[in-house]
């Protein structure tokens, strides 16, 4: 459990770290490169998991299974909700930085209301599963719940996030290019 939380620790201290700093040194370009990168990772992270994965973990035996959750759950558990609450809040003081920032604006209630259920998408399947299988790992429980349906609910979890996440991206492109 060591090196679960200090990757856990180590996938939440440096994207906070560069979202931090893009904020501070009011720099449009470093702060829009962190958002991107960011969200090209998180989606990255979705689609392994949303399609990817679920693929190849449907053919693993149950002990195996079980072992794998171990090492892909700092991903899940901690560098997801760390980044869908780190990329919107980089996006936010882009679009401040930016003079774009319209909150009454048609597109920008479009990319809050997403945003919303990209998050809450999040938390409720990817993280929450996650949580349930660290918590009982660590308590040397055995679930009656399989290891596979868990990774049902994170793939698909995934999956939605995955489809909200390519809409969301479209809208802040609508609205950074046409404005």
């Amino acid at each position: 459990m060591k090196n679960f939380s200090m990757a856990g620790f180590l996938v939440v201290l440096i994207p906070l770290i560069a979202v931090v700093v893009g904020i501070l040194i009011h720099n449009i370009v470093f702060l829009d490169y962190v958002h991107v990168l960011l969200g090209a990772i998180w989606i990255g992270v979705d689609a392994f998991l949303g399609v990817i994965f679920r693929f190849v973990y449907v053919d693993i035996p149950e002990d195996t299974l079980s072992d794998v959750s171990e090492r892909i759950l700092p991903a899940t558990m901690y560098y997801l909700p760390a980044t869908s609450f780190l990329t919107p809040l980089a996006g936010y003081f882009l679009a401040i930085y930016e003079g774009i920032w319209n909150p009454y604006s048609d597109i920008f209630m479009l990319i809050i209301v997403v945003a919303s259920l990209v998050v809450a998408t999040g938390l409720l399947t990817v993280f929450y599963q996650s949580l349930k299988i660290y918590l009982e790992k660590s308590k040397g429980i055995n679930s009656v719940v399989s290891p596979k349906r868990r990774f049902d609910v994170i793939c698909n979890g995934a999956l939605i996030q995955l489809v909200l996440q390519v809409i969301l991206v479209g809208f802040m492109a609508e609205l950074v290019v046409f404005g």
